[in-house]
C-alpha cells in the first residue's frame, strides 16, 4: 500500500506556528468539534457554515489565482449540511443532487491535474491499486445493503449519490498514484475521508444514531476539506520542482 509519511498529516497543533490566514479555519474547526461533543446535531446547521466561510478566506487569501468554481463549492456544501442536519430522510433527495453537484464542481477543480500523458500502466494495475479498488467495491456494496431497504423510493437519487462520489474518489486516487504533482498525498487523505464520510453518514442519520458518530464524520469531513485545498494552492508539477531544484 500507498504509505505517507506520519508527519506531514498532522494539523499545526502549536498556535504560535499557525498562519494567522488559517487561523480562521482552525478556530471554526474547533468551534464545530465542541459543538458535536456538548450540543445536539441540529446546532450544527448554524455553526458547520463558519467551516465554509473560513475555507473561502483561507482560499482567496493563499491561492495565486482562485477560481470561483470552489467557492461556489463551498456555498453548495454549505447547503447540503444545511440539509443533512435539519432532517436527513426528508431531503435526501434534495442532499443527493446538492451533493452530486459538490463532487462535479470538485472534479472541475482536479481537472487540471488530470492527465493521461506519460502514464505507467504498470503503477496504475499494480496490487496496492488493486487492493484499493477491491476495498471500494466491497464499501460501497456494504453500504447499498445496509441503506437501500430504507430508501427504496429513492434509488435514482441514491445512484446519483454513489456515481459522483466515486467518480471523485477515483479522480483523486489517479493524480495520487500518476505522482506527478507535489503533495499529491492529500488526495489520497481526500478520498479516504470521502469514502469514510459517505460510509458513515447514512448508517448514523437512517440506521444508528451516535453522537461519537456525528463527531467522527465531522472531523473527517472538516480534514478533508482541509487537505483538498491544500492540494488546490500547494501542487506543483514534479518536474518544475526538479528543474527548481537543479537551479538552485
Amino acid at each position: 500500500m500507498y504509505f505517507v509519511n506520519s508527519k506531514l498529516l498532522c494539523f499545526p497543533l502549536n498556535l504560535k506556528k499557525i498562519p494567522l490566514t488559517y487561523l480562521p479555519f482552525f478556530i471554526a474547526a474547533l468551534v464545530v468539534f465542541v459543538t458535536t461533543i456538548f450540543f445536539e446535531k441540529g446546532s450544527l446547521v448554524y455553526v458547520k457554515p463558519l467551516v465554509f466561510l473560513a475555507l473561502i478566506y483561507v482560499y482567496v487569501r493563499k491561492a495565486n489565482k482562485y477560481k470561483l468554481v470552489y467557492i461556489l463549492s463551498m456555498l453548495i456544501l454549505f447547503v447540503n449540511d444545511t440539509l443533512v442536519y435539519s432532517d436527513f430522510m426528508r431531503y435526501f433527495d434534495a442532499i443527493a443532487i446538492v451533493i452530486a453537484l459538490y463532487y462535479v464542481f470538485s472534479m472541475f477543480l482536479l481537472k487540471v491535474f488530470f492527465t493521461l500523458k506519460g502514464v505507467n500502466l504498470n503503477t496504475i494495475f499494480s496490487f496496492p491499486v488493486i487492493i484499493s479498488l477491491v476495498l471500494i467495491s466491497y464499501l460501497t456494496y456494504s453500504i447499498t445493503d445496509l441503506v437501500l431497504p430504507h430508501i427504496l423510493d429513492s434509488l435514482l437519487f441514491f445512484g446519483i449519490i454513489m456515481i459522483s462520489m466515486i467518480s471523485f474518489v477515483s479522480m483523486c486516487f489517479y493524480v495520487y498514484i500518476t505522482d506527478k504533482y507535489s503533495g499529491n498525498f492529500r488526495l489520497f487523505i481526500v478520498a479516504c475521508c470521502c469514502l469514510f464520510v459517505n460510509a458513515l453518514l447514512p448508517i448514523n442519520e437512517i440506521l444508528y444514531y451516535n453522537r461519537v458518530f456525528t463527531i467522527v464524520v465531522n472531523v473527517a469531513e472538516m480534514a478533508g476539506l482541509y487537505f483538498f485545498m491544500e492540494f488546490l494552492i500547494k501542487a506543483k508539477p514534479q518536474d518544475l520542482i526538479r528543474k527548481e531544484q537543479s537551479y538552485f
